[in-house]
């Protein structure tokens, strides 16, 4: 047994309980609302309308028969409908409308008590005495409900209260016959929102693309021009230069040039890749050439650099020059994790018809906010002590290019980024 949202009067609230058939008819409820197909009153104009406006009838006698044969629901809807006359069918219609804001309202349980053993024996001993009475008697002692879940009501709210009137003599209204089941519309709309949101995320990301590409040749037009110029008065400036330190700082300047150039180059990339030119090669030598290009910098900063791979060797077909590259940037991000004092290992695994290109690190994890955007542009993870950059952009580009893809896991201490290949399709 749950509870319906708090009713508020002041400061005061008050809560009703919630059986298990009203939370059936207010789950249907809220998913014609997630459907988009609230209830039409409106005469049909077309063989289309004229079923919808059926279904809706039918739709609407159910949740009057809830309400009719629930005091706690009718009371709930009664003191939110703003006449001072209503029956079960009015009352379906302002919940069919309220139920969604009701529901979602932020404070809607909040502060709600806790339902106890006691509790729960005496509304059912309220119940069965409301069930006794006819359903235009059932607001007269409303309070009664109230006042076990709530402060003492004011006789000037009760005299503000709607009366409630069955036009079918006190007998409940019929329940409509239905066979679609709760769980199956739940399954359904959880289906189409999951297609949606799959459908959204495809058209995001092409036009994410999309922008960065025009960015990207933006950039590439308007700021590598004057970055060459920057670079090549630097270098003069540099050959008749006898100062060390001006020389030590116009190589600076050069090498800073050459890293702004570098980020407009992987920004072309992450948007406009080239075509890979595949050949056969050994990944496990792609892995040692790239182990061996980091190895100073690793042993500079205390950082053991490993390497495992098959006894075998790994013979795939792929552009090797990007598989260095993706992996490279895969090390890079992992060193810079780490800083100093740590471990980086690289490894190689063959299975299930599957290759994956494993770099782990005993940096700091990334937090879920870090792993849910690493993979955009520049995104910076600095908070974990990794500058993601456009590395793992990179990465991933290539892998797409191979059919393959690249993933993150890791919790609080240590990560694992890994590039999975389909073993058929490299």
């Amino acid at each position: 047994m749950g509870l319906l949202p708090c009713l508020r009067r002041g400061s005061d609230r008050w809560w009703l309980p919630r059986s298990g058939d009203v939370t059936d008819v207010i789950g249907r409820i809220l998913l014609r609302h997630r459907r988009g197909s609230g209830a039409s009153h409106g005469g049909p104009r077309d063989g289309v309308d004229r079923a919808v406006a059926n279904t809706d009838v039918v739709f609407r006698s159910r949740v009057a028969h809830a309400i009719a044969a629930d005091p706690p629901l009718l009371i709930f809807t009664a003191l939110g409908w703003p006449d001072e006359q209503a029956d079960p069918s009015d009352l379906a219609d302002w919940l069919i409308d309220h139920a969604t804001s009701r529901f979602a309202s932020g404070d809607a349980f909040m502060g709600a008590p806790q339902i106890t053993a006691a509790l729960q024996t005496q509304w059912r001993r309220l119940r069965s005495h409301f069930q006794t009475l006819p359903i235009d008697r059932w607001m007269d002692d409303a309070a009664l409900w109230l006042e076990l879940a709530g402060p003492k009501v004011s006789q000037t709210w009760q005299q503000q209260w709607p009366s409630v009137v069955s036009h079918s003599s006190g007998a409940v209204v019929a329940e409509p016959t239905t066979t679609d089941d709760l769980l199956a519309q739940l399954a359904r709309t959880m289906q189409q929102a999951q297609s949606y949101e799959e459908s959204f995320d495809r058209v995001l990301r092409k036009s994410k693309l999309g922008a960065i590409k025009q960015l990207a040749y933006g950039l590439s037009h308007e700021i590598n021009n004057p970055l060459a110029n920057i670079s090549t008065r630097a270098q003069q400036l540099q050959r008749g230069e006898t100062d060390p330190g001006r020389v030590a700082t116009l190589q600076r300047i050069v090498d800073q040039v050459y890293r702004a150039h570098e980020m407009i180059s992987d920004l072309m990339f992450y948007a406009n890749p080239p075509s890979a030119i595949r050949s056969r090669c050994d990944l496990n030598q792609v892995l040692g050439r790239v182990a061996d290009s980091f190895r100073d910098e690793a042993t500079r900063q205390s950082i053991r650099l490993e390497v495992s791979t098959p006894d075998e060797p790994t013979e795939v077909v792929v552009d090797e020059n990007m598989m260095v590259e993706a992996t490279a940037a895969l090390v890079r991000n992992a060193i810079d994790a780490v800083g100093c004092q740590g471990t980086v290992v690289i490894s190689l695994v063959r299975e299930s018809g599957r290759i994956m290109i494993h770099v782990a690190d005993s940096g700091p994890g990334l937090s879920d906010n870090a792993r849910k955007h690493a993979f955009d542009p520049y995104f910076s993870g600095r908070e974990a002590g990794r500058g993601l950059g456009l590395g793992l952009c990179r990465a991933y580009r290539v892998a797409r290019l191979h059919l393959g893809d690249v993933t993150l896991a890791g919790g609080p201490i240590g990560c694992v980024a890994t590039i999975t290949l389909n073993d058929f399709s490299v």
